[in-house]
Protein backbone atom coordinates (compact mmCIF):
# COMPACT_ATOMS: atom_id res chain seq x y z
CA UNK A 1 0.00 0.00 0.00
CA UNK A 2 1.47 3.69 -1.29
CA UNK A 3 -1.13 5.43 0.48
CA UNK A 4 -4.82 5.96 1.76
CA UNK A 5 -6.93 8.35 2.82
CA UNK A 6 -10.80 8.81 4.35
CA UNK A 7 -13.58 8.07 1.88
CA UNK A 8 -17.53 8.71 2.45
CA UNK A 9 -19.44 6.13 3.15
CA UNK A 10 -20.77 6.12 -0.57
CA UNK A 11 -17.38 5.99 -2.25
CA UNK A 12 -17.38 2.56 -4.66
CA UNK A 13 -13.88 1.43 -5.45
CA UNK A 14 -15.41 -0.14 -8.07
CA UNK A 15 -17.62 2.54 -9.72
CA UNK A 16 -16.24 6.02 -7.83
CA UNK A 17 -12.64 5.80 -9.92
CA UNK A 18 -11.60 8.02 -12.58
CA UNK A 19 -9.33 5.71 -14.14
CA UNK A 20 -7.48 2.15 -14.02
CA UNK A 21 -4.81 0.75 -14.90
CA UNK A 22 -4.33 -2.84 -15.60
CA UNK A 23 -1.00 -4.98 -15.74
CA UNK A 24 -0.95 -8.53 -16.77
CA UNK A 25 2.04 -9.98 -16.61
CA UNK A 26 3.83 -12.95 -18.39
CA UNK A 27 6.48 -15.31 -18.10
CA UNK A 28 9.28 -15.24 -21.04
CA UNK A 29 7.83 -17.41 -23.79
CA UNK A 30 7.67 -17.49 -27.51
CA UNK A 31 5.33 -14.54 -27.72
CA UNK A 32 4.52 -12.55 -31.03
CA UNK A 33 5.08 -9.40 -29.05
CA UNK A 34 4.62 -7.42 -32.57
CA UNK A 35 1.07 -8.70 -33.05
CA UNK A 36 0.60 -8.02 -29.24
CA UNK A 37 1.47 -4.58 -30.11
CA UNK A 38 -0.63 -4.54 -33.07
CA UNK A 39 -3.73 -5.85 -31.21
CA UNK A 40 -3.13 -3.15 -28.37
CA UNK A 41 -3.09 -0.49 -31.10
CA UNK A 42 -6.68 -1.81 -31.75
CA UNK A 43 -7.74 -1.49 -28.35
CA UNK A 44 -6.71 2.05 -27.46
CA UNK A 45 -9.59 4.69 -27.97
CA UNK A 46 -13.14 4.78 -27.13
CA UNK A 47 -14.90 1.51 -27.09
CA UNK A 48 -18.15 -0.46 -26.26
CA UNK A 49 -17.34 -3.53 -23.71
CA UNK A 50 -20.39 -5.10 -23.25
CA UNK A 51 -19.53 -8.23 -24.13
CA UNK A 52 -17.08 -8.35 -21.59
CA UNK A 53 -18.62 -7.16 -18.83
CA UNK A 54 -21.00 -8.82 -16.08
CA UNK A 55 -24.22 -7.94 -17.15
CA UNK A 56 -25.95 -5.79 -14.15
CA UNK A 57 -27.63 -3.14 -15.89
CA UNK A 58 -29.54 -2.08 -12.17
CA UNK A 59 -26.06 -0.54 -11.47
CA UNK A 60 -24.31 -0.15 -15.05
CA UNK A 61 -25.79 1.27 -17.68
CA UNK A 62 -22.97 2.29 -20.07
CA UNK A 63 -20.46 -0.41 -21.53
CA UNK A 64 -18.48 2.12 -23.03
CA UNK A 65 -14.66 2.58 -22.00
CA UNK A 66 -11.55 5.04 -22.82
CA UNK A 67 -8.17 3.01 -23.32
CA UNK A 68 -5.75 5.55 -23.52
CA UNK A 69 -3.16 3.58 -23.54
CA UNK A 70 -2.02 0.32 -24.10
CA UNK A 71 1.98 -0.96 -24.47
CA UNK A 72 4.33 -3.76 -23.56
CA UNK A 73 6.97 -3.10 -21.00
CA UNK A 74 10.17 -5.50 -20.84
CA UNK A 75 11.97 -6.17 -17.63
CA UNK A 76 13.92 -8.93 -16.21
CA UNK A 77 12.99 -11.18 -18.46
CA UNK A 78 9.43 -10.97 -18.12
CA UNK A 79 6.50 -9.60 -20.19
CA UNK A 80 4.59 -6.95 -18.49
CA UNK A 81 1.52 -5.56 -20.46
CA UNK A 82 -0.06 -2.04 -19.26
CA UNK A 83 -3.68 -0.60 -19.88
CA UNK A 84 -4.48 2.67 -18.67
CA UNK A 85 -7.73 4.11 -19.38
Amino acid sequence: ILGWCPVSEEFSARFSCASRTYRYYFIKRDLDLAAMREGMNKLTGRHDFRNMCKMNTEQVYNFERVIHSAKIVTPHGSDEVDFRG
